[in-house]
């Protein structure tokens, strides 16, 4: 027979092996999560000191405009007409060098030779801080009948507005200066066209004593273009007959007023 002590064991049993049971199953699953956790720092990649750090001090250019730009070689124009044909050779030599306007500049002295290697770097291989000329090739035109041929050596390039920018240790941008430069390229050549009648700086020339109006070009001071088939007087040239000054009309002699006699 069971007394009333061993009742109250035989009721604790059960108990205690659920306790037990669920103790050890609590303690397998802190154990699976402590080894997801360190499985997944594990796979995690270690951080750089230099992701969190401040920015590297640089400095960088942009551009904000690009438009090309002849550089003509001065003393290389040359003018041939009325029609036939045109021959020029070039045995000069000349440098061009590049340039820049600066508008504000403060904190860091940008040169010449920095803007061209940046702007290299930018997609524009092939400018250059200088440009040598010496060449000695020839370049031949047929002028149009009653026109004159026009000749100019030049280097071509570019007219560039750009900026410098300047990064702080904050990874802050700020602009340190800004301007405009006048690069030369790595490509030069003969520019050509026709006019009709010879100019220079917008104003037309006379050559040979021809009327720049339209008279003729065979040397003669009688016109034969457009002016004399108008029925217009030939062009003559200048008067070489010395300036004088121009006679007035002679004018009545005007009556004198009587002066008023005293009393």
């Amino acid at each position: 027979m069971f007394t009333l002590d061993m009742r109250a064991k035989a009721d604790t049993i059960p108990f205690r092996s659920t306790a037990c049971r669920l103790g050890r199953t609590t303690r397998r699953a802190a154990l699976r999560g402590s080894l997801s956790t360190a499985l997944v720092f594990s796979m995690v990649p270690a951080a750089h000191a230099d992701d969190d750090g401040p920015c590297g001090e640089r400095t960088f250019f942009k551009i904000h405009q690009l438009s090309p730009r002849n550089f003509f070689i001065p003393r290389t124009r040359y003018i041939d007409g009325p029609g036939g044909t045109i021959t020029v050779t070039v045995t000069r030599e000349y440098e061009v060098r590049a340039f820049r306007e600066t508008e504000n500049e403060h904190q860091v002295s940008i040169t010449t030779g920095d803007l061209v290697r940046n702007l290299r770097k930018m997609g524009v291989p092939h400018l250059e801080e200088r440009h040598m000329v010496f060449t000695g090739h020839e370049y031949s035109r047929t002028i149009s009948k009653g026109m004159y041929g026009n000749m100019w050596y030049r280097v071509f390039g570019y007219r560039i507005g750009w900026s410098a920018w300047s990064v702080l240790g904050t990874c802050r941008e700020v602009r340190v200066a800004a301007g405009i430069a006048n690069v030369p390229a790595r490509v030069e050549g003969w520019r050509y066209w026709e006019s009709r009648h010879p100019t220079f700086k917008g104003r037309t020339l006379s050559l040979d004593g021809t009327d720049p109006s339209g008279g003729g070009g065979d040397g003669s001071r009688a016109g034969t273009g457009a002016a004399a088939r108008a029925g217009k007087p030939p062009w003559l040239g200048p008067l070489t007959a010395p300036l004088t000054r121009p006679s007035l009309p002679r004018q009545a002699p005007s009556t004198p007023r009587e002066k008023p006699r005293r009393r």
